[in-house]
């Protein structure tokens, strides 16, 4: 019940959680209009299902009014690292962020007519590209992240065996050397993978909700279903991570 009470006081993890409904919704609304066939109950089921959806993104929406200062903190906080990929990519993701969260209170001002006659659909383009650009800076730096703990693995790997008992890649030509690369590399990526879960989550979560903006832009045609099923996927997820903050990726 603690953690509960934790977890509930938090705005995030409302906003997770009326995040991860509404993409239920999607999923549902989605499985309903293909196994419905068109028929009077199906429809109003999927009716009801999709005003809840809208209010659920309205909500969402409320509950993250004022995170683009929050942002602008996290990317003046992250010009400090040390590192400087890091630091570019941190940067350049909080401040797409802000940009996205800006366009949001937009588009909640709209929807709540507070700001009549806005364009919507100009606006909404304008987040999801933010949100989009966003995404791909933290894919970038999910691989810089990997690329650099293959390099310890790889050195360690080195030091601890002997050159006798390495891996001998001389055998029957290069196209069997060479698939003894990948299958080696591939081993060697799938254990940096497993010895770090918050890199592993960051990496799922990031990609599953890259295919919400790619859908919104026309950029990759997808369905709704899969639409639904990955913005669940990546809700949940982020539910892990605040619920366990040892499994948040860091800095």
């Amino acid at each position: 019940m603690d953690a509960w009470v934790r977890f509930s006081a938090q705005s995030q993890a409302r906003e997770r959680l009326l995040r991860a409904a509404q993409y239920a919704c999607t999923l549902a609304g989605a499985a309903l209009s293909r196994a419905g066939n068109g028929s009077g109950g199906s429809s109003g089921t999927l009716s009801r299902l999709q005003h809840l959806e809208a209010h659920l993104s309205l909500g969402r929406k409320l509950l993250r009014l004022g995170g683009s200062a929050e942002a602008l903190v996290g990317a003046q906080r992250s010009l400090h690292l040390p590192d400087p990929v890091l630091r570019f990519c941190l940067t350049l993701s909080h401040l797409n962020r802000a940009l996205f969260l800006a366009c949001d209170n937009v588009l909640w001002a709209g929807k709540t007519g507070v700001l009549p006659g806005l364009a919507m659909d100009k606006w909404s383009q304008r987040s999801f590209r933010y949100y989009l650009f966003a995404l791909v800076v933290n894919l970038s730096r999910d691989a810089y992240e990997i690329r650099v703990l293959l390099e310890r693995a790889e050195a360690a790997r080195k030091r601890g065996k002997s050159p006798e008992k390495r891996p001998q890649l001389q055998a029957d030509g290069r196209i069997q050397r060479l698939r003894l690369q990948l299958q080696l590399q591939l081993q060697l990526l799938l254990q940096v993978l497993r010895d770090n879960p918050p890199l592993l989550l960051d990496l799922l979560r990031n990609a599953c909700d890259l295919v919400i903006p790619l859908e919104k832009l026309g950029l990759c045609r997808s369905s709704p279903g899969i639409v639904g099923f990955c913005g669940l996927a990546s809700s949940l997820l982020s539910i892990l991570t605040i619920l366990h903050p040892w499994l948040k990726l860091k800095p």
